[in-house]
């Protein structure tokens, strides 16, 4: 009895704030629910989406309980994932398949989401239209990881500040040199109906920001308690390190000079197969030599390299991996690079023809 009384007393002091802050329900987010129906909820699910990525916001909105009315009412979020077509998808598993999901819609015909979760994942050529579409339409578009590449793909951060895992913030910097990337925060609000989130568990704390953007901070707070999440990241928006916008290794305003180098690479030479296709990006940047350099069929555009010399008719240069510094060294003429790639103790020949830039082709 006791029990009920408190909570009987507690819905009546809650009911009297509200009349006399507003009158009516208020929500003390930026963001207004829609009227008559739950806030839906679209999580894009393509091949190798990253479990925690998608799993971790799924969680937040689907244990939201404003307090208001029944048991249904209470729960605001309708929650649904879309993908290509109603086709299975294999999640992100190591070296190996994950989990096996079925999309409840496709782009073509899901339900007008009021948000939209999109995690790390391989992507699929109907996002980028579909992101544009619902984006026109006010949804929200939540990305995690680097789920940032795949709204920047969409063409919707131009211009933008964001975010995404720290090991492809230099990445995201290089290949899209019109974002204002940004280290060392849990999220990015990059405008008004975009948020962009760090790696992996960033994407809850975006979560609980978005509740929060919603149903103000207790909601929010009573959701974290709930999930037993104890992190403060969406109350603070920090993360490890001092927060700093990460530049382009080569600027914007020396992507006209730079010159462009093209070649295949034999990953396991001597044998023929399989080859991999490889461009090297170079320029003079204030004195001295930056460079980046891409492998289109590993996923790899703009990775940064380190230690670029060029002198005396030589080139050296380095590629962080995570199983150690990758090392090129050779020779250069005005028309190609011939050397050797060594790692871990092997080596292997690699020689790369002078191409024009794609930013000068038209000039």
């Amino acid at each position: 009895m006791c029990s009920m009384f408190r909570v009987m007393f507690g819905v009546l002091i809650l009911a009297l704030v509200l009349v006399l802050t507003a009158g009516s329900v208020v929500h003390a987010g930026a963001l207004q629910p829609p009227e008559g129906r739950k806030t839906r909820v679209a999580v894009v699910m393509t091949e190798g989406a990253v479990v925690i990525d998608y799993a971790g916001p799924w969680e937040v909105f689907e244990n939201v309980h404003t307090g208001e009315g029944d048991m249904g009412q209470q729960m605001p979020f309708e929650l649904y994932t879309v993908g290509r077509d109603r086709q299975a998808i294999h999640t992100s598993g190591g070296m190996k398949p994950g989990m096996t999901v079925v999309p409840d819609y496709g782009f073509a015909d899901a339900p007008a989401p009021d948000v939209v979760v999109v995690g790390a994942q391989s992507g699929d050529d109907q996002l980028g239209p579909w992101l544009r579409k619902v984006h026109e339409q006010h949804a929200l578009i939540m990305s995690v990881c680097t789920g940032a590449f795949r709204v920047a793909q969409a063409g919707l951060l131009d211009g933008k500040p964001a975010t995404t895992h720290h090991a492809s913030l230099q990445r995201l910097a290089n290949q899209y040199p019109r974002i204002a990337v940004r280290s060392s925060v849990r999220y990015v609000e990059s405008d008004p109906l975009i948020l962009t989130a760090g790696g992996l568990s960033s994407g809850i704390d975006s979560a609980l920001h978005v509740v929060e953007l919603y149903y103000g901070p207790k909601v929010a707070q009573a959701t974290a308690d709930y999930m037993e999440y104890q992190g403060q990241g969406w109350k603070t928006n920090t993360g490890a390190g001092e927060p700093k916008q990460v530049l382009p290794t080569i600027p914007l305003a020396y992507r006209d000079h730079e010159t462009v180098w093209q070649g295949t690479f034999l990953p396991d030479y001597p044998k023929p197969k399989p080859e991999m296709p490889v461009v090297l990006h170079l320029a003079l940047v204030d004195g001295q030599y930056r460079g980046t350099i891409d492998a289109p069929t590993e996923s790899m555009v703009g990775e940064p390299l380190d230690e670029v010399r060029v002198d005396h008719g030589g080139i050296h240069f380095t590629l962080a991996s995570e199983n150690g510094p990758v090392d090129f060294s050779g020779t250069m003429t005005a028309k190609k690079i011939s050397g050797n790639v060594t790692h871990g103790g092997s080596s292997a020949p690699l020689t790369l023809s002078k191409a024009t830039p794609a930013s000068q082709a038209s000039q």
